[in-house]
């Protein structure tokens, strides 16, 4: 067995026992005009940071939700509702699960496979974070206006999108859409202030990523 096969299935096994520990969030559904309503509440003793909901074994349908807020967890005991416009999801609520969980103190719940997606998607915006900010960093160095900073990260932004549409819930689709959902976060920060105000903000998400738990 490789190194990185002994290292994943170590991961996959602390996943497990944390999973074992800790409870996932308590989910409730409800239909609404044009959606449905999620009703998350943490029953955890610490802030919940990260969760996946999906709709599992629905005929002919899929759905997945995510939710990474480092800076706007759901605080221990805490409820949030979420409105969503998928009307599948409140019109069949046995068939949607609350799969995966990340706390503050890097305790884990739910499917193995689905929190490490979560912690790739963390690891898929870390490395955009960073490579936005060498981007912006050169940009101001350069003298360049913003105009033409906001066309090269249009650029990028066109590259990260898949050459074919994925199936629903692929994980490379799921990864991918973490970068480039941060690239255009960061394109319309540009559009609004400046390349200053944009690095800022890049800075701050860089330091939020590289310090969450567990450990990227």
């Amino acid at each position: 067995m490789t190194l990185a096969k002994v290292t994943a299935v170590f991961a996959l096994a602390a996943f497990s026992a944390s999973a074992a520990q800790t409870p996932l969030p308590e989910l409730r559904i409800e239909p609404t005009g044009g959606g449905s309503i999620f009703y998350i509440r943490n029953n955890s003793a610490q802030p919940l940071t990260a969760y996946m909901i999906e709709l599992v074994d629905y005929p002919g349908s899929s759905y997945t939700n995510v939710e990474d807020s480092l800076r706007d967890p759901i605080p221990a005991g805490g409820e949030k509702k979420v409105q969503v416009t998928n009307m599948t999801v409140g019109a069949a609520p046995e068939y949607v699960k609350m799969r995966a969980a990340i706390y503050a103190d890097g305790t884990t719940s739910g499917v193995p496979e689905k929190v490490e997606l979560l912690m790739a998607r963390r690891r898929a915006r870390l490395g955009t974070a960073r490579e936005l900010i060498g981007r912006l960093e050169k940009a101001k160095a350069a003298g360049s206006s913003k105009d033409s900073a906001i066309a090269a990260l249009k650029q990028w932004f066109a590259s990260l999108q898949p050459a074919r549409r994925p199936a629903p819930g692929a994980r490379e689709a799921m990864v991918q859409s973490a970068s480039s959902g941060l690239v255009s976060h960061t394109i319309k920060t540009l559009d609004a202030g400046s390349i200053e105000d944009a690095l800022i903000e890049l800075r701050g998400a860089e330091r939020d990523l590289a310090a969450s738990k567990p450990a990227l």
